[in-house]
């Protein structure tokens, strides 16, 4: 009788042990997957490119900034490239529609570099502020209201995208920085 029950504690014991041997090495490989910091994302295969090879969440934020920043750049520089894909508008609906691109690209690339800022400065708080505020649709809802399915267009939606990467990464790091103060 004794027997069987040393067989049935060694026999429990032994499924705990495999139990949490198994999940301390899933954790071990999640923690070597870069689609850990793109759990939250929408595009979850945009956001694993962006952020190839990282190891650590301030990598991958930075990554996906620096790569985000990198497009609203471009995007900056072709502005002058709306009005001809526009010309079947009258001129002031073309000029209107150039101005809010101008001004949303420059917001965008304005709001990402004080991003890159906070990400070197620690500073969590104005680094979610920043990128909250980069989401700027207004100039691709002015294109899409204008008919407008150029390239440009399209950059414009990419742009979009790519913050909300950004912003995805982040919440990952919120989620798992609360995870981590629950466990303490």
């Amino acid at each position: 009788m004794a027997s069987q029950k040393f067989n049935y504690f060694s026999f429990l014991f032994l499924a705990i042990i495999a139990s949490v041997l198994s999940y301390g090495i899933a954790e071990i490989e999640f923690d070597n997957d870069t689609s850990r910091f793109c759990k939250t994302a929408q595009d979850k295969d945009l956001c694993k490119t962006m952020i190839s090879g990282v190891t650590n969440w301030h990598d991958a934020i930075g990554e996906a900034i620096k790569v985000t920043l990198s497009l609203a750049e471009e995007l900056k520089s072709q502005n002058d490239l709306i009005i001809p894909a526009l010309v079947n508008l009258q001129p002031g609906k073309r000029d209107s529609i150039q101005k809010t691109c101008k001004e949303s690209f420059e917001t965008v690339f304005d709001m990402l570099k004080e991003a890159q800022t906070a990400l070197a400065a620690g500073d969590n708080g104005t680094l979610q502020t920043k990128l909250s505020a980069a989401l700027e649709a207004e100039c691709v809802d002015a294109l899409s209201n204008a008919g407008a399915t150029f390239p440009l267009a399209n950059k414009a939606k990419e742009l979009d995208a790519k913050v909300s990467v950004c912003l995805a990464i982040m919440a990952q790091n919120e989620t798992f920085v609360h995870r981590e103060l629950r466990n303490r």
